[in-house]
């Protein structure tokens, strides 16, 4: 639904602009208010003006339940001796018009309902809006229009009440994180799509609509999801989707936004936890023979996949990690590779290019992106969208079970195995921190983990490494 606009106030004053959805001024001179959500229809009537503000201000920013409110205006009156066949002329058309005007801003159809009245009936034209979104609004503008509301009341306390703040809006918060994050593009628009999601998911427009019973249940949403075969996402998946959600909220206090709000919000982010990983996880390396015939199938029927599963075997690479490839990482005159990898750090990843790889890399036509691998839309494939083509290449290779992941563990386990290859340098290949090692030594000379690829060239391509 659209958010409301301006035409909205007028049909949420009421009858007369005596009231507010949950505030009257009741014929005896005092004020009614009454509670949403879950005291929905309690009522508290107060002599005093001042208080009864304040008690209706603090109430805008509760959190209501997800029900309906049938926002109309009275658009005619059906006598009781109504004529189907000879109608009276009893419309009020420009209130008609008003009705019409919230369909077209909600997007939504108008309906129609009917009162009974001492004389017949009296017909109303409206929409049903969600009540969080009636509150939001109602708050908004009480702190931008302050005196049109106190007008429309009659209530002049209205001009003398201390108003709270308003609610963090979400969409604020990610404004501030996509305008101002000092990350690569990629990286902005996944953790930018992870946010939208999770607002969706929530029907969370501020940070006050995010109680713990609404995290609380977005994260078994979250766990309970699927990847791409049909298994459940793994823990570290989870966490990494909570980790951007916290993370764009945390961004935000950079930025001069509400630290109280944030911290508070934050606080009850802490629900959001990926459950504990009880997998039993055994590496299963590929095999050179399986190696060869998945690149046969690539060659024959998915040129693309080719250079992928060339260039995560060469330089040991999850899938995602070889969709991040960029032209800038390689070295063609030295024939090296380079680059940083985030893993709980900035870590250097380093390794030599084998011909192979080399040949069907410069094969690659380049565009004016920085990515080696680039969709016919011109950006960086999502390793989401690349499933069921891995599934028809692995089964057209008579391997339906080999994971992705077996590449790199296949070039891990030949470079550790190796006889001569000391194990920091494998370890150097497969992105983890060995010591006695600066990075800033390997990003100045990544051949220094020629003998870790060389060895897992032997053990893929030839009979002795390459000299």
């Amino acid at each position: 639904m659209a958010r409301p606009t301006k035409p909205f106030f007028a049909t949420w004053i009421g009858d007369n602009g005596t009231h507010v959805t949950g505030l009257a001024h009741d014929s005896d001179g005092r004020w009614r208010v009454t509670l949403p959500g879950p005291c929905f229809g309690k009522k508290y009537r107060e002599p005093d003006a001042r208080k009864a503000v304040d008690m209706f201000y603090a109430m805008t920013g509760t959190q209501p339940q997800p029900v309906q409110v049938f926002v109309s205006e009275v658009v005619g009156e059906i006598p009781a001796n109504f004529d189907p066949g000879n109608p009276p002329a009893v419309f009020d058309l420009a209130a008609l018009d008003r009705a019409k005007e919230l369909e077209r801003t909600c997007d939504v159809h108008l309906t129609w309902e009917t009162e009974n009245t001492k004389n017949g009936k009296r017909l109303r034209a409206g929409v049903h809006v969600p009540e969080r979104i009636l509150w939001a609004w109602v708050n908004e503008q009480m702190h931008e229009r302050r005196a049109y509301v106190a007008e429309q009341l009659k209530c002049p306390a209205i001009m003398d009440a201390v108003l709270p703040k308003p609610a963090l809006k979400l969409s604020a918060i990610l404004a501030a994180y996509q305008k101002h994050a000092d990350v690569k593009a990629q990286t902005k628009a996944e953790w930018s799509n992870t946010f939208e999601t999770f607002a969706a998911m929530t029907s969370a427009l501020t940070l006050a609509d995010l109680s713990t019973e609404v995290l609380m249940k977005y994260r078994d949403e979250i766990r309970s999801k699927k990847n791409g075969e049909g298994q459940p996402v793994s823990p570290g998946t989870i966490q990494a989707y909570f980790g951007r959600v916290k993370g764009i909220i945390a961004f935000a206090k950079t930025q001069g936004l509400d630290a109280a709000q944030i911290d508070a919000a934050l606080s009850r982010t802490s629900v959001l936890k990926a459950p504990k990983d009880r997998r039993v996880l055994q590496p299963t390396p590929i095999g050179r023979e399986a190696f060869h015939a998945l690149l046969k199938i690539a060659r024959e029927q998915y040129p693309e996949w080719e250079a992928r599963l060339l260039i995560m075997l060469n330089l040991c690479l999850h899938f995602d990690e070889a969709l991040d490839v960029e032209w800038s990482d390689f070295d063609f005159a030295k024939n090296v590779f380079c680059t940083k990898r985030n893993k709980r750090g900035r870590v250097i990843r380093a390794a030599c290019i084998w011909p192979e790889t080399l040949a069907i890399l410069k094969a690659i036509p380049r565009t004016g992106s920085p990515f080696v691998f680039v969709s016919t839309h011109g950006t960086r494939y999502n390793a989401k969208g690349a499933w069921k083509t891995w599934n028809k290449l692995r089964t057209a290779a008579g391997l339906p079970s080999v994971q992705m992941d077996d590449l790199r563990d296949g070039a891990y386990t030949a470079a550790c195995n190796a006889p001569g290859v000391e194990e920091k340098f494998a370890r150097l290949l497969a992105g983890h921190r060995s010591h006695g090692l600066q990075d800033n030594y390997v990003a100045r000379n990544p051949a220094i983990v020629r003998p870790a690829c060389d060895a897992v060239r032997a053990g893929y391509f030839a009979e002795q490494p390459v000299k």
